[in-house]
């Protein structure tokens, strides 16, 4: 047998003694690897990374929150304006005394011929300005209380759709229709020459449509205001106080 033949076997035979071989050449490769510095190289490369995805993680979460409390805040702040609009509106056609819209005046009335006549009567113009308004205020009240995530105050945006409802047929009467929104619209000129009297019954006194509209609205801003003030603070473990019907919002995100 020759010598290459026998050393031939000799390597391939002897497993352990293989195994040492390449033992031997994989700690020289490692060390080689931390002497030259490759292995801190590396290591420094990757602590880098995820140390920066971490950052952008953290704050893309902190834009998040901040932008969900901010339009909520937006939304509640935005309810609380409306509500009050609505209210100024119902109080303008509630209003008794020397005040009242619907105290008859001397009216002048311009006939097809040219010549005017004076009579005593009530002043549609500017009754019909009064109610457009208030329907204009009813239905951002609407817009503002119905994009909330809060319970209660979706709860008692449903209580005045509901109380507008009972309504219906004497509103309808006067020119004054409820949408599938639920939004109020005023025919003008169907408005103004409907029975003043059935306006006056749903607009004017303690009793009316527009004071138990401006009863609702109080009720949605005063969840407005307390959602506002639960929600802005933090509990001592840095949760919000408040609990969103969607399954405690704020809590959910932190």
């Amino acid at each position: 047998m020759s010598i290459g033949l026998m050393n031939s076997g000799f390597l391939f035979n002897n497993s352990s003694s293989s195994s040492s071989i390449l033992g031997n050449y994989s700690w020289l490769s490692e060390y080689n690897n931390i002497k030259s510095g490759t292995y801190y190289k590396v290591l420094k490369a990757y602590y880098a990374k995820m140390s920066s995805d971490d950052t952008d993680k953290s704050s893309s979460t902190k834009k998040d929150k901040t932008t969900v409390v901010s339009e909520e805040a937006k939304t509640l702040d935005q309810i609380q304006g409306d509500a009050k609009s609505l209210s100024s509106a119902a109080d303008a056609l509630i209003t008794k005394g020397t005040d009242n819209l619907f105290n008859k005046k001397e009216i002048t009335v311009k006939n097809e011929d040219g010549t005017e006549t004076t009579k005593i009567g009530y002043d549609t113009d500017a009754i019909y300005s009064a109610v457009k308004k208030f329907a204009e205020s009813y239905n951002s009240l609407l817009d503002s209380a119905s994009s909330s995530d809060s319970s209660s105050i979706l709860r008692s945006t449903l209580n005045m759709t509901n109380m507008t409802k009972s309504y219906s047929k004497l509103l309808s009467s006067v020119g004054i229709t409820i949408g599938s929104d639920n939004k109020l619209s005023v025919d003008e000129t169907k408005f103004k020459a409907s029975d003043m009297g059935t306006v006056k019954t749903l607009f004017n006194g303690n009793m009316s449509y527009a004071y138990n509209a401006a009863s609702r609205a109080s009720m949605l801003s005063v969840s407005a205001s307390s959602e506002a003030n639960k929600n802005k603070l933090y509990t001592s473990s840095g949760q919000y106080n408040n609990t969103y019907s969607t399954g405690n919002l704020m809590n959910s995100i932190f």
